[in-house]
């Protein structure tokens, strides 16, 4: 079997494990592959300079837009060190260039959709010599001077039968450092999974169902529970992190879990995201006996045109409902928005940054418009020649001119900055509420000073203050090193 490296480029500075590379490499470890895990940012590119080039065979790279920079630069730097070994590179954005991606970027094979199984019958095919490489699903490989995509793979119907992340292919403790992954909750010890793949909803500007497909495909309770017991037995997490689109999709598997979590006695904090449109008394109940500390909901726009526009599915009154609902249970609500699509006028932005401040979350986020590739407004964006930013490096949720929209990127501005004003005094109780959290979240910027001054730059740079804690986090490199072997 073949000796395989996977690597995942890390753009960002959110401290969370990549399950995506790490149900990958558990599956192909299941195989009787040897796997390793490279998670590594741009100052960490000199460890792949450490790797033995006679310990690896195939070298594969996940990659999303955000991380494409990032990517570039590590297969060029494989292309020197590592001569002749194979590069596969998978992912939503190598999944949806797969037409031109291996020859603008000097890879050899693409793994398009759903990963696991496709990758292990290509790093057989590649053991052998690359025999039958033509016959596996799911594949773009080479030809000459032509790239030749083999028809795409099914979705895995039963997600239970894959194996578990492989979480001791890194330093996971590395991962599990405070203040940890909850906004506004300290957590020792907190660990990401997911419980879910497959989305059912049709939102215009979300990509996730071009790799998972709609179709709402569901881990059982005990195998989700399972990985918890694995999570606090072995690595002693105090917190969870559910990064489930839809966590709270199913009432009765939502109220089966959280029966069978407190069952547990773990007595743990947990998070997770919800649609306001899916949530029940019921389930919020047992959520909040289960340890649920709060629910982030995707609320986007406070116009109901605009919410029939995104195909967002959701009202006015069921996002207030939702909201009330958490609150009832002591659950704290935290909201997303967007500002920017296509068609928005001042007087929707101007119904959402309303609704922003009226409906009493306890946290806000507001970001804009962006037209990633897999999503439907990437299709219209490129239909409408309304790409105004080729260079994908520069593409991010809070940069106001990406794509040509009816509203100036002034105006878009404008806007957010007046939403989250309008959240201002809110999101700054909802950390003042906890005097020991102010005091180590403190205590952590000032002992990392060269984060905290450049994200002062980012936030004096971009006219938003709001967005301190996250540049800071972006930019707390050393607080996330030891995360590789």
């Amino acid at each position: 079997m073949a000796r395989v490296c996977l690597i995942y480029p890390r753009d960002i500075g959110l401290n969370f494990f990549p399950l995506g590379i790490g149900y990958i490499a558990a599956y192909l470890a299941q195989k009787g592959h040897q796997v390793r895990i490279l998670d590594i940012t741009q100052s960490e590119l000199k460890l792949l300079l450490e790797l033995p080039r006679s310990e690896v065979d195939i070298i594969g790279l996940s990659i999303t837009t955000p991380q494409l920079a990032l990517a570039q630069n590590i297969i060029h730097l494989l292309r020197e060190h590592f001569p002749g070994t194979p590069i596969v590179v998978g992912g939503i954005h190598p999944s949806y260039f797969k037409e031109t991606f291996l020859d603008e970027n000097d890879a050899d094979y693409l793994v398009y959709g759903e990963g696991e199984v496709t990758m292990d019958e290509l790093c057989q095919a590649i053991d052998r010599g690359g025999t039958q490489i033509k016959d596996i699903q799911g594949v773009v490989y080479r030809q000459g001077s032509k790239s030749v995509i083999n028809p795409p793979r099914p979705v895995i119907g039963d997600i239970n039968q894959l194996p578990l992340p492989l979480r001791e292919a890194v330093n996971y403790s590395a991962y599990l450092q405070p203040p940890g992954l909850i906004r506004g909750i300290w957590t020792q010890r907190c660990a990401n999974l997911t419980t879910s793949r497959g989305c059912p909803g049709q939102c215009s500007y979300c990509g996730v169902n071009y790799i998972y497909g709609r179709r709402y495909r569901r881990r059982s309770v005990d195998n989700v529970l399972a990985e918890i017991d694995i999570l606090v037995e072995r690595y002693n997490v105090d917190g969870l992190y559910f990064m489930d689109d839809t966590f709270l999709l199913n009432t009765n598997w939502v109220e089966e879990f959280c029966h069978k979590l407190v069952q547990r006695n773990y007595c743990l904090r947990w998070s997770c995201y919800g649609r306001v449109d899916t949530i029940r008394e019921s389930m919020i109940e047992a959520a909040k006996q289960a340890g649920c500390v709060q629910i982030e909901f995707g609320i986007e726009s406070g116009s109901p045109a605009i919410l029939k526009r995104i195909k967002k599915g959701t009202s006015l009154e069921q996002i207030q409902a939702a909201v009330n609902m958490a609150h009832d249970h002591g659950i704290r609500a935290l909201g997303s928005f967007i500002i920017g699509f296509a068609e928005d006028t001042e007087e929707e932005c101007q119904e959402t940054v309303e609704l922003a401040g009226k409906l009493g979350l306890d946290f806000t986020t507001c970001y804009y418009a962006t037209p990633y590739p897999g999503s439907q407004i990437y299709e219209e964006a490129v239909k409408n020649d309304c790409l105004l930013e080729h260079d994908f490096s520069k593409w991010y949720v809070r940069t106001p001119n990406i794509w040509r929209v009816k509203l100036t990127p002034e105006k878009l501005v404008k806007n957010r900055l007046a939403l989250l004003k309008s959240c201002r005094l809110r999101n700054s109780i909802f950390f003042m509420r906890s005097p020991s959290l102010m005091f180590r979240m403190a205590w952590l910027l000032a002992t990392h000073p060269v984060a905290l001054a450049r994200s002062i730059l980012d936030s004096m740079r971009n006219r938003c203050f709001d967005d301190l804690g996250y540049y800071f986090y972006t930019h707390l490199e050393g607080g996330l090193g030891g995360r590789n072997l």
